[in-house]
């Protein structure tokens, strides 16, 4: 029996030296493929004490890397709609450790000093609650005190609000982020030259930003079966939170239908006279089809009703039509019109597949000319069945569970994971240059 002994080891020999070899020629991607074997799963807990973790090379995406988790952060688009670089959706919660971080706010938000946190001035804890992250309670503050500025982790800077930068500049030290903050588009931004090689990260809607701070957090929709959402629940429920989970009808009754009597189309603009040009679009469009302009630049809504949900009972379609094209900028005329019973119709320069599947808006841009676009709208709303259609996709989610700034959640743990040195050099190009251009408009 001695020759079953040998055959064993000379088993396990092959056996090791093929495995060496898969590794050392990136061959073992091809043998993992068939077996659809995901080595990178949200939330797969570890034990924090972990040396080294797979990681998907961001040049590369089926070539994979063993890296050390020191100094190592990195953005992955969550596998469920939206399809956004969101770090609460994709980071390991078990590596962020056991310290805190300390946030400074330098100025306000649009003239509000504690950007719109009821709970500024409580504990960590009701902050991180209402941002929708109770989990990182202990691992972050957030504050306004200017006295607290040395020992802040990242100073936070709204570039539409005043602050004084030579101030910033004098009481710095090497460790802290300095981090820039817009919401605006570049058409209603300041110059930025004055800041080059003043931010170390920056913090917009733009998808290559360090921290992604989408209009969509205000409006946030999650699927159930992610999870983030089963994450949430456990929260909501050990820590007796109360939050308002909301689903929505993805079929709307025969009812809901039967009431949209005021017409076709509808449209929610405040700002006039903006660079996209919506309004001689809308003026244009309406040479084929009803539409109807409420807001600052059209008729009031009824003061007892949200406008945009007056408009969702009494209309087919809602342009979602943004007041600068550029890059990645796609703000609530979008989200926040997902949670009600109408058709967005979309125009701006983002994938909005991003959000929500293809078949849920109807983009603007694919049409060649006004007459096909107003047909196909008008096809659409007769057509029951396809109609229903565009609201399928919401089957599946809830909404409720985000706040305007969630995003300082992924600021936190990006503080905790990414001690890489850097230094933005000239953020006014990064910002500006090549960023906002022209859409195609049907003619």
């Amino acid at each position: 029996m001695e020759y079953q002994k040998y055959f064993k080891y000379l088993c396990l020999f092959v056996l090791c030296a093929y495995l060496f070899y898969l590794l050392v020629t990136n061959d073992y991607i091809d043998t993992l493929k068939p077996l659809k074997i995901p080595l990178i799963t949200s939330f797969n807990i570890v034990n924090s004490s972990t040396k080294n973790f797979l990681k998907i090379d961001q040049e590369n995406d089926s070539i994979f890397k063993l890296s050390s988790i020191t100094n190592q952060f990195e953005t992955r688009f969550y596998d469920y709609y939206p399809h956004l670089p969101i770090h609460i959706f994709t980071q390991n919660l078990s590596l962020i450790g056991n310290t805190s971080k300390l946030i400074l706010l330098e100025n306000g938000l649009y003239g509000d000093p504690n950007w719109r946190i009821n709970a500024l001035n409580q504990s960590s804890t009701a902050k991180m609650t209402e941002l929708y992250c109770p989990f990182l309670s202990n691992h972050c503050d957030i504050t306004t005190d200017y006295n607290r500025f040395s020992e802040a982790d990242a100073i936070v800077f709204h570039l539409r609000d005043d602050f004084d930068q030579n101030r910033a500049k004098k009481n710095r030290h090497p460790k802290q982020r300095f981090v820039s903050a817009l919401w605006e588009a570049p058409p209603h931004t300041p110059n930025l030259q004055a800041y080059d090689q003043f931010f170390n990260w920056t913090m917009t809607y733009r998808f290559d930003s360090h921290i992604i701070t989408p209009y969509y957090s205000e409006n946030a929709y999650i699927h159930k079966s992610s999870p983030f959402y089963q994450l949430m629940l456990n929260e909501n429920s050990t820590r007796k939170l109360n939050w308002k989970i909301r689903k929505v009808d993805y079929r709307p009754s025969d009812e809901i239908l039967q009431k949209k009597k005021l017409g076709t189309v509808a449209a929610l603009i405040s700002n006039c006279h903006v660079p996209s040009q919506r309004l001689p679009f809308i003026q244009e469009l309406k040479r084929y089809i009803d539409v109807k302009v409420y807001g600052r630049c059209g008729e009031l809504c009824p003061s007892n009703k949200n406008c945009r949900e007056f408009i969702a009972e009494n209309y087919y379609f809602l342009l979602s039509y943004e007041n600068s094209f550029c890059l990645d900028y796609t703000t609530e005329k979008f989200f926040a019109t997902l949670e009600y019973p109408i058709v967005p119709v979309v125009f701006g320069q983002t994938n909005y597949s991003y959000f929500i599947p293809s078949s849920g808006y109807i983009d603007a841009t694919q049409f060649s000319t006004m007459s096909s676009f107003a047909r196909y709208l008008n096809e659409t709303r007769y057509d029951k069945e396809k109609y229903l259609s565009y609201f399928s996709w919401k089957k599946d989610y809830v909404w409720g569970l985000g706040h305007f700034s969630t995003p300082f959640c992924d600021l936190c743990l990006r503080l905790h994971l990414d001690s890489k040195p850097n230094i933005i050099d000239n953020i006014h190009k990064w910002w500006f240059d090549g960023s906002c251009g022209k859409v195609h408009m049907p003619s």
